[in-house]
């Protein structure tokens, strides 16, 4: 009776421990699918996180190369600016070069003319030398 009260223990204990590991397979399997489901969602979170990234990635790229494109616009119009500055200055030496150029032709004119007048005989008219002679007469 000790052995048979012995085995219906151990039997009642086997029975034990496979329903324990009917439900711990249970738990596991059930845990399995929980965990694939949150790693599905946790993928799909990471997913969504990554392509966010990229297309924020994309539009920082775009950004930055707008802002390449207008300082480089910039330095350009600078040094367009530059050059139309330079080339305002040399046009504007180059006028008043011309401007006191023209002011010593004119100089120069004005010095011929004075000396055409100067060598230019003197003519008297006759009515400047009439009145003289009449009252000699």
């Amino acid at each position: 009776m000790e052995i048979e009260n012995a085995l219906t223990n151990i039997e009642a204990r086997l029975d034990s421990l496979e329903i324990d590991l009917a439900r711990a397979t249970g738990s596991r399997e059930d845990d399995a699918r929980r965990v694939a489901g949150e790693m599905a969602v946790m993928k799909a979170r990471v997913e969504d996180a990554l392509t966010a990234f990229a297309a924020t990635a994309d539009q920082l790229r775009q950004t930055v190369t707008g802002f390449e494109k207008r300082l480089s616009d910039l330095v350009v119009g600078e040094e367009l600016d530059a050059s139309v500055a330079d080339v305002r200055e040399e046009l504007e030496a180059q006028i008043d070069a011309v401007g006191d150029q023209l002011g010593e032709v004119r100089k120069g004119i004005t010095s011929i003319v004075a000396r055409l007048d100067a060598m230019a005989p003197k003519v008297i008219t006759l009515p400047d030398a009439e009145p003289k002679a009449r009252s000699k007469s």
